[in-house]
């Protein structure tokens, strides 16, 4: 508390003393006239230290206002102090300098108040900003946190409903943390920002062209007030979303299923992707830091069934996990969650929420009371099965296509990423003409860049066609019109698996793209399929491979437990 105590003084004292003084004087300024004055004195006050170089023009002014004579030493609004935000300073003094008459604000009301420039210092005011929203801020939220009341446990609950957000079937999203920390990363990130804009012709001027850099923090800045503003959108259209799970908790090796009602006209066209989705997570610290790392072990995707609702619509999903899966746990630097993302493209704004629920084995029914028939993304889904695989019967046997141009989305994002590395490696490099230890960065960060638009191009310039028959399997894979074959017998094959082979982030979700491997009597590793979204559709196509090559049981899910 008193932590939190000190840095909202500090903030206060900034907007008290230092914000809202500027901005008074500056609205009562606008009344004063102007008279012509004398410069008696001037001069620019230069104060060094190890590691900047700080600025401050002295001055002082004779005047004569209804016949009495008057002197003025307040060159600007912000009144004290030398800085270098900007190039006020350096071009103010240079102003003045060999000037004998100039022209004066006076105070009609007060002749003995003057001003030489009554303009407004927006970088310098961003600057205080910076300690009112990153100091008062956080001493705000740090007095909330320890003063927040828990949601009370009711005694007697079974051990997995001990968190508070579980103790009854009424899960709620987390659209309104979201809601809550877009708004304060977004008041953060531009309070720290906003004195660039204003300090970039000063540096251009020195031929620093690395100051263009500086651009891209207020550009991020109104990109995160556009999410901010969206996603109050979003809330007011939508409110608190409340998931009911039937069964009640989801049930590994049983069913997953629930309910969600909507504030939205009912329309029997609408598409809701459902997505669900176990992780382990853990956290990494490096050095006096850390973060949280999600590694995704399974995800499934299918469209809800649309109803008529309470509130207008009522979306269903049912989902039938693997029995191998870990269950919901928390506690230390290692936890495993379940979390049910929901999402669709609507007129106006778009829905879009998540809830991280309970899933165990043997905590309760396996089964949901009202059964539904789960509906794969095919049933009207935007991207329809055929556009990541192809799927034929041929004479030689089952034939799946895995076409070049797949998935354009992620490769122009990861394209784009490795172009912005390339690109600031370079800027770098030609701005300050590296050596030693900044040459190394720099090669890092170009290498870096340059792998990634490789693999950026890799993505929608390779294909895959895979053969599978009672003869055995071929594959064969296309780069940029280069053939590389890999055959196995049906005899040599000894099994199928599934895994999980890149994962992306779209939006506010991670979406997971499963691989296909086919293994050998050998130890080889040939892969029949990759970048599959979806374990259903995964499973689905193993299914038929088993057939075709005339191989025993079911397909198998690469997962293991990251504890052991």
């Amino acid at each position: 508390m008193l932590f939190g105590l000190l840095f909202t003084g500090i903030g206060t004292g900034f907007l008290l003393l230092g914000v809202i003084p500027n901005l008074w004087d500056a609205l009562r300024m606008q009344d004063w006239v102007q008279v012509p004055a004398e410069v008696v004195a001037l001069e620019l006050k230069t104060n060094r230290s190890d590691d900047t170089t700080t600025y401050r023009v002295i001055a002082r002014f004779r005047y004569d206002y209804n016949g009495q004579h008057y002197t003025g030493n307040r060159v600007g609004i912000a009144e004290g102090g030398s800085d270098n935000v900007g190039n006020w300073q350096r071009a103010t003094y240079s102003g003045l300098k060999g000037r004998d008459r100039i022209q004066l604000w006076v105070n009609p009301a007060k002749p003995s108040e003057s001003v030489f420039d009554r303009q407004l210092r927006w970088g310098l005011l961003g600057f205080k900003m910076i300690f009112v929203i990153v100091f008062g801020g956080f001493g705000v939220l740090a007095m909330w946190y320890v003063n927040r009341t828990p949601k009370p446990v009711p005694p007697g609950l079974p051990a997995w409903q001990a968190r508070a957000a579980w103790t009854d079937n009424n899960i709620r999203s987390a659209a309104r943390s979201t809601l809550w920390f877009a708004w304060g990363f977004a008041v953060f990130w531009n309070a720290i920002s906003s004195p660039l804009p204003f300090m970039l012709p000063a540096e251009l001027a020195k031929g620093n062209q690395l100051a263009w850099v500086g651009l891209l923090f207020p550009a991020v800045g109104l990109g995160l007030l556009i999410w901010a503003i969206r996603q109050t959108l979003n809330w007011r259209r939508f409110g608190t979303t409340v998931l009911q799970m039937d069964p009640f908790p989801g049930a590994i090796g049983g069913d997953v299923g629930g309910a969600v009602e909507l504030r939205l006209a009912y329309n029997p066209k609408y598409r809701f992707r459902v997505t669900l989705t176990c992780s382990h997570a853990h956290t990494r610290r490096t050095g006096k830091s850390s973060e949280t790392v999600r590694e995704t072990r399974w995800q499934d995707e299918q469209l809800a069934v649309v109803q008529p609702g309470l509130h207008g619509t009522r979306l269903r999903f049912l989902f039938r996990p693997p029995g191998e899966l870990p269950g919901s746990s928390e506690g230390g630097d290692s936890w495993n969650e379940w979390r049910v993302q929901i999402s669709a493209s609507l007129p106006g704004t778009d829905f879009e929420r998540s809830w991280e629920v309970p899933v165990f084995k043997d905590a309760g029914p396996q089964t949901a009371r009202e059964r539904i028939e789960p509906r794969p993304l095919e049933a009207g889904s935007r991207e329809p099965l055929d556009r990541v695989v192809s799927i034929r019967e041929t004479g030689a046997g089952l034939e799946l296509y895995y076409p070049y141009l797949r998935h354009l989305g992620l490769a122009f994002g990861t394209l784009v990423t490795g172009g912005l590395f390339v690109g600031f490696a370079w800027l770098f490099h030609t701005a300050s003409g590296a050596d030693g230890f900044s040459s190394l960065f720099i090669g890092l960060f170009a290498t870096l860049g340059i792998l990634i638009l490789i693999w950026g191009l890799y993505l929608p310039g390779n294909s895959l066609r895979v053969t599978a028959g009672r003869q055995g399997l071929s594959a064969v894979r296309g780069i940029f019109g280069l053939r590389f074959a890999r055959q196995a017998a049906a005899e040599e094959i000894t099994g199928i698996e599934k895994s999980i082979g890149m994962q992306a982030m779209q939006g506010n979700r991670t979406r997971a793209y499963y691989r296909i491997l086919v293994h050998t009597r050998a130890g080889r590793s040939i892969t029949a399929g990759s970048g599959i979204p979806g374990a259903s559709r995964v499973d689905a196509i193993i299914a038929r491979m088993r057939e075709a090559l005339d191989l025993p049981g079911l397909a198998t899910a690469a997962w293991s437990d990251p504890e052991s």
